[in-house]
């Protein structure tokens, strides 16, 4: 009997199935060794009834968590597939002789996912991490998966750990629900133009600042029909095998803000919304788009577009100028403008 057949033997079917998954997955990115990380992949890949349901609660897709894969394990892969399947590491053996909270019946999902999250530094709690969650949140739900609750208890502890409930999850960036946002001008002026090209003109047409950061309002507005039209967030391109990249081209539009004491943020840098922790250096995260299309009923069969975009910046500047900079190669449209951090700031502080 080999290792594998003498792990399989204590499993129910679900958790084979997630191991069989999991070993398939390894071989199939050319992984030389399948860990942890493969086996929280398994797990949510072939996840039904209750386990579906915390997959759902932290959204956990397998896409989502193979992209997680990728970017950990960047460098172990050998480009080719591997012939058979791979070794699970002495830390994914662990978990799949992981038992029920009293030790009696078989190794289920539930016990597979509590013991590849047992150890904080295992691939499982680092891909967690990556796509944003918390791993102690997981590990915690997982224990008491082991310990079989009823139908009522479980529905009661999703209800707890539900992270849209904006009591209990309160992100770092945007506005909190509660806070009290007010709107400014940028500068003088309602509308601040920024750059303008033969075929656009983008300006910004409103700020809005709470205790905690601001907002701006970003409108491009069309001269004449676009080659391209614009785009504000990179695309994630995915490298199998290897780590994904974001491509950023000449239908981007390149949005930077540069403040007194040369900070700077810009959409070229993706953001990871998810992840509870506070980012080092200022952000610029992007909170919504609208494009609006008119199109004449005559014969010029012209069209006019306008995108308005919703951006929020965090934290709050130093004093001083605020620079706006824009870049849109499609287009040939560049330009800067600038206005004062002193309303801002004097109005957030009036806000505390």
């Amino acid at each position: 009997m080999t290792l594998v057949d003498d792990l399989f033997a204590d499993l129910d079917d679900p958790a084979r199935i997630a191991i069989d998954v999991a070993l398939g997955t390894a071989a199939a990115l050319g992984d030389h060794e399948c860990g942890t990380e493969y086996l929280l992949l398994g797990i949510f890949a072939t996840a039904r009834g209750e386990i579906a349901e915390v997959g759902e609660l932290f959204v956990l897709d397998e896409l989502r968590i193979e992209r997680g894969i990728q970017k950990l394990r960047e460098g172990h892969f050998n480009g080719a597939e591997y012939d058979g399947d791979p070794p699970l590491t002495p830390r994914a053996r662990h978990a799949a002789r992981a038992k029920r909270y009293d030790g009696t019946g078989p190794t289920g999902v539930f016990e597979l996912l509590a013991g590849a999250l047992e150890d904080d530094q295992s691939g499982a709690c680092q891909v967690l991490r990556e796509l944003g969650v918390r791993p102690e949140e997981v590990r915690r739900l997982a224990a008491y998966g082991t310990r079989h609750l009823s139908r009522d208890e479980a529905a009661l502890l999703l209800e707890m750990l539900d992270r849209r409930a904006v009591d209990r999850h309160r992100p770092w960036w945007g506005p909190m629900p509660d806070d009290r946002i007010v709107p400014l001008r940028a500068g003088r002026w309602e509308v601040l133009e920024v750059g303008r090209s033969a075929s656009a003109v983008a300006h910004i047409d409103g700020l809005a600042v709470t205790s905690g950061g601001f907002g701006l309002s970003l409108r491009v507005e069309s001269m004449r029909p676009w080659v391209l039209p614009p785009v504000f967030e990179a695309p994630e391109i995915l490298v199998p095998g290897g780590r994904s990249h974001h491509r950023v081209g000449p239908e981007m539009f390149r949005l930077e803000l540069v403040f007194a004491d040369g900070e700077r943020v810009s959409n070229r840098q993706p953001v990871q919304r998810w992840r509870d922790e506070i980012p080092p250096s200022p952000v610029l995260v992007p909170l919504s788009s609208r494009t609006e299309i008119t199109r004449n009923n005559d014969r010029r069969r012209t069209e006019h577009r306008v995108v308005t975009t919703q951006w929020w910046v965090w934290p709050l500047p130093v004093p001083g100028t605020i620079e706006v900079r824009v870049d849109w190669p499609a287009e040939v449209l560049s330009g800067l403008a600038c206005f004062d951090a002193r309303p801002l700031l004097d109005m957030a502080s009036s806000l505390h």
